[in-house]
């Protein structure tokens, strides 16, 4: 009798030293969605493989695999879960990486439900527009430094790859022109030779143009002489824009333009710019903006070291670049970025710096949010903004 007690007693240890441990266990969290062809008449091409790309906070995690059925219908289980756990699913059609937008469990849900959406392809560019156009400008050293953002948008329904190109040509999609009298010219993302293509009068991309507002952004940098007396910066749009913008530090350099009026002050201390906006631009129409005046310091510390032009992160925490609802009238887009429709020249390795300043960046954002200094909306969105660009990153490694 002694000894059955004893071995119930231990059993009873046995067992309730599993239950921390059972209980201890992290839920797990289901996707479930479809692979969808957003082009008119489109099919699917049968069974599809969708990467399911996991990350916590910024840190990505192992990504899953899931196979789709004939209707495009998949399920991907086992994902952890929680208040920091970001998930985006990716597919490859005719070459061309799509993405879908951020996913995130809801409190107290362990499921969420996707669509990811691929398209046909076209030559034409009758769809592609510019959605916006920023410019952060400062001055140093007698220079204008210029931080210029082209997003561009296809309203139609097909993915925008190039007219054919001739032989032994890569394939190139849109154009980008820098103003005349521009100096020290760096393209972020790529280079001449990588991503980009020298043509006349300027570079070209080699990445597609997905259907959707914003799907593309191309970020460049140079300089411009600068006179206090007066320098003008012009640029020709060589799309129809939605809207065009301009952010200025608030350290007295003046601003003017018969296209552009002013928006709002923004930030506070070093990192307080002033913002420009006009809209509804023409093909081919030239943006002027004169600036005036000697800095009378205020952002000085905010900008990078000399020599060396921000990153994307950098402009992307300065002004809120491509998260501004300008009027109302354009939205933010996910800062979602396609590989290019037909092989091209291998572009040069995503740059370490890059990565710890968008970390940085991450940083800072919830420095800001938590000392009150931004809205949750805006926190959010740039947020999601600096961690996109962090999935690119990754997926470019893989």
């Amino acid at each position: 009798m002694k000894k059955m007690f004893a071995s119930l007693v231990l059993a009873v240890l046995f067992f309730a030293s599993l239950a921390p441990m059972v209980w201890a266990q992290t839920p797990s969290g289901v996707i479930t969605g479809q692979v969808v062809n957003g082009t008119a008449g489109g099919a699917l091409p049968g069974p599809m493989q969708v990467t399911v790309q996991g990350f916590k906070g910024t840190e990505p995690l192992p990504a899953k695999q899931a196979q789709t059925d004939a209707s495009g219908l998949f399920r991907a289980d086992g994902l952890e879960i929680g208040e920091d756990y970001t998930y985006v699913l990716s597919a490859e059609y005719l070459g061309i990486q799509y993405s879908s937008d951020f996913i995130t469990f809801e409190v107290g849900k362990t499921e969420a439900q996707a669509v990811l959406f691929i398209y046909e392809t076209t030559t034409s560019d009758e769809a592609i527009s510019l959605a916006r156009v920023h410019f952060v400008v400062e001055v140093t050293e007698g220079t204008l430094d210029v931080t210029e953002v082209q997003s561009f948008s296809n309203s139609g329904d097909r993915t925008y790859i190039g007219a054919e190109p001739a032989a032994s040509a890569a394939r190139t999609t849109v154009r980008i022109v820098p103003p005349q009298g521009a100096e020290n010219i760096q393209l972020d993302e790529g280079s001449v030779g990588g991503r980009f293509v020298q043509v006349e009068g300027g570079v070209a991309d080699t990445l597609p143009v997905v259907p959707g507002n914003g799907t593309l952004q191309v970020v460049l940098y140079y300089q411009l002489p600068y006179d206090p007396a007066s320098t003008t910066l012009s640029t020709t749009l060589l799309y129809p824009a939605a809207a065009a913008n301009v952010f200025i530090p608030d350290n007295g350099m003046e601003f003017s333009s018969e296209r552009l009026a002013f928006m709002s002050k923004m930030g506070t201390g070093p990192q307080a710019y002033v913002g420009y906006v006009g809209v509804d631009f023409a093909k081919g129409e030239t943006l002027s903006m004169v600036f005036k005046g000697s800095p009378t310091g205020g952002s000085a510390s905010a900008t990078p070291a000399a020599g060396k032009f921000p990153t994307l992160g950098y402009v992307l925490v300065i002004g809120g670049l491509a998260l501004l609802l300008v009027a109302g009238a354009v939205a933010y887009p996910s800062l979602r970025r396609r590989r290019q429709a037909e092989p091209a020249p291998a572009a040069p390795p995503v740059s370490e710096d890059e990565q710890d300043e968008l970390m940085a960046a991450v940083a800072d954002l919830d420095d800001l949010s938590e000392a009150g200094e931004l809205d949750e909306e805006t926190y959010r969105k740039r947020r999601q903004a600096l961690k996109a660009r962090l999935l690119e990153i990754e997926g470019q490694r893989r």
